[in-house]
Formats: structure tokens, sequence, C-alpha cells
């Protein structure tokens, strides 16, 4: 089993658990990517700081991935990353890290309690420390 790291403000779901585990990732760091997941992403800066966060998590885990659920300036950070990977020709092994999005289903209806069912993970992304320079 490869090293995960988690990145959401929501605990995950024992589907998500065994979703990632039939990809052969065991998630961990679980507190630490709730915190960092349920950070307010005011500004780059905070960005910036949080993605330095939780690639410094990747790392001292030596995670092979991250799993959660990304906000839209998190997500931003996949284009850059891969866009960069694109123009070098290839996705670095151990330095662009992939991340993996939840796929949820049965969306409460408008107004409704927040309920889900984990269908699956998707591939979204990478993310990189050399991205985060665009971060300003």
């Amino acid at each position: 089993m490869r090293t995960a790291v988690w990145f959401s403000r929501h605990q995950p779901t024992a589907e998500q658990i065994s979703g990632a585990a039939a990809l052969g990732f065991e998630i961990t760091g679980i507190e630490t990517g709730k915190r960092l997941g349920a950070m307010d992403l005011r500004d780059n800066g905070d960005v910036r700081a949080c993605l330095t966060a939780l690639l410094a998590q990747v790392s001292e885990a030596k995670a092979a991935a991250i799993f959660g659920v990304p906000s839209t300036p998190v997500a931003a950070q996949f284009a850059r990353t891969a866009h960069e990977a694109v123009e070098r020709g290839e996705v670095r092994a151990g330095t662009d890290v992939p991340f993996l999005a939840a796929w949820n289903v049965q969306r409460a209806a408008d107004g409704g309690k927040p309920t889900f069912e984990h269908r699956e993970w998707c591939l979204v992304g990478w993310l990189s420390q050399d991205s985060l320079r665009w971060l300003v």
C-alpha cells in the first residue's frame, strides 16, 4: 500500500477510505488535512501558506498522492502544475504530486441538509512547490 495524505475540511467517509485502498493507497494525516482543508483562503498568500503546509505534509509522510475535496484556488494550482509539466514534457515523479478528488453523488435539495455518497476518486491534477511561485 502506498501512502497518501488527506485534504478536505470534512472527515473522509468509510467509502472514501475503502475507495482509496482499492487504488492501492492508505490515507494518513487526516487531522492535519482537515485543518488545512478548513483554512479560510482569502488571498494568494493564504493559498501559498496552505499548499506549502500540505506539500510539507506530503514530504514528511513520504506520500505518493493527495486525496480530498479541493477548493477553487487549490484546483487552480493543479492547472499551473499541469501546464508546467506540459512545457517540460513530463510529470516529475516525487515532485509533482497527484491529487485525487472525491466524486460525490446524491447532493441535497436546495436548502436541505448536505448529504452525499462517494462514487469514486478522480485524478484532477498535480501539485508542486514550483507552481506556488505564481502566488504573489
